[in-house]
């Protein structure tokens, strides 16, 4: 193997482990866009955004960039997310430690009803593969949708999926993880910690 072959292959690898996800998003994002059409049964897998007040953003909370819902529901602003503590899960279609994370998610949402709010990103995939993941994944909790990622990930200082934040009631990000959770236990140790709610 000569040493080009060998530089390509180092950066491959250093990109998808400081991204913290197993998948070809490229390949798999380029498979995706060759389908097109977005079903009702699609859209209805997922949770539908709220309709949100506009409140003023804060330097140390969520990006004020209105993006669309990824299934029904008004666009929002994430910055606009507020009056409960939040958990903000940034996935991807293309993710397979997103999919493995989703039981969890679905699991300590359940457990903390309407104490937690659990809301998501969808990253850099078209959005009829992103409903169909979705519903593959049984992400339990509405998203808005980052068709390039690229805003919302530079907002965030995001490495790529997945990677969680923990938001206050007023706004502030309390903390973030990087990577996939991987038991309900982690995930609720991280929501005492950063967000002061037991589960």
């Amino acid at each position: 193997m000569n040493r080009r072959v060998v530089a390509v292959v180092t950066v491959a690898a250093a990109v998808l482990l400081l991204g913290g996800c197993r998948g070809d998003a490229e390949s798999r994002v380029g498979m995706a866009s060759s389908s097109d059409g977005v079903t009702s049964s699609d859209i209805d897998a997922l949770p539908p955004c709220p309709e949100l007040p506009r409140v003023a953003p804060r330097a140390d909370g969520l990006p004020a960039d209105e993006l669309p819902c990824l299934g029904a529901g008004p666009a929002l602003r994430l910055s606009d997310l507020r009056g409960t503590p939040m958990v903000l899960n940034l996935w991807a279609a293309w993710c397979t430690n997103c999919d493995a994370e989703m039981p969890l998610f679905a699991e300590v949402q359940a457990q903390t009803g309407e104490r937690v709010r659990f809301f998501g990103v969808h990253y850099k995939a078209p959005r009829a593969y992103g409903l169909r993941s979705a519903a593959d994944f049984g992400v339990p909790f509405p998203s808005v949708h980052d068709a390039d990622g690229d805003l919302i990930a530079a907002a965030l200082h995001a490495v790529g999926p997945p990677q969680t934040f923990f938001v206050t009631a007023d706004g502030r990000i309390a903390g973030r993880e990087i990577g996939e959770i991987t038991s309900a236990d982690e995930l609720s140790a991280l929501i005492e910690e950063h967000l002061g709610v037991r589960v």
